[in-house]
């Protein structure tokens, strides 16, 4: 895995002018803005590494961009979940610079979507990238499940998924966020259940 982390790291200005073009689109789901533009986007992003896409409307909400890649085993499949809405980004009076004019300050990039979720989507197809350069293919077949209304709490996922249950069928599916823990390790979240509230005091 070497030669693909190389490659990533070697080409993550090319990552980085994906996530700008992402962050540029004020697809604020709340508000319905630059929905169509962002999911038009996304699939062409999508299209530029091979993948085969569909926008797919869903009843009670926005569009999903839909994406598979024949990989070099087909034997097995992995299905990304992401999301290409982001929240209102007000009140601008707070943010250091306009929030859908993404800045670099500091060696990080600031702008709305930037972590939620747009920088995530930027992220996947920088390996997915980097795997086609140094191994000719990546080494399973995907597909992508991109929705455009997470923020709002994807309004007619459930259905739209029975819906397109042959479509989106895989043998595991990665949720649209990682992270790592206190010792820099990466882990994959099984899951999420309830909210907590906090109030804290200084």
């Amino acid at each position: 895995m070497e030669d693909v982390f190389r490659h990533i790291e070697e080409h993550q200005q090319e990552a980085i002018e994906d996530l700008v073009r992402l962050c540029r689109l004020p697809s604020v789901s709340a508000e319905g803005r630059a929905i169509e533009e962002t999911a038009e986007l996304v699939s062409e992003m999508l299209q530029s590494l091979g993948f085969r896409t569909r926008i797919l409307p869903k009843a009670g909400g926005q569009p999903v961009v839909y994406g598979e890649l024949t990989g070099a085993s087909t034997e097995k499949t992995l299905l990304f979940y992401n999301h290409y809405d982001v929240q209102p980004a007000e009140p601008l009076d707070l943010w250091s610079s306009p929030p859908f004019e993404p800045a670099l300050r500091d060696d990080k990039l600031y702008g709305r979507g930037v972590c939620d979720n747009k920088g995530n989507i930027a992220a996947r197809l920088a390996v997915i990238r980097a795997f086609q350069a140094v191994r000719g293919q990546v080494p399973l077949s995907l597909k992508f499940c991109i929705e455009g209304d997470e923020e709002i709490g994807s309004p007619g996922i459930e259905p739209f998924v029975e819906e397109q249950r042959q479509l989106l069928a895989a043998d595991a599916c990665l949720w649209e966020g990682g992270g790592v823990n206190w010792q820099g390790q990466p882990q994959i979240t099984l899951g999420a259940k309830g909210l907590l509230y906090l109030e804290l005091e200084a």
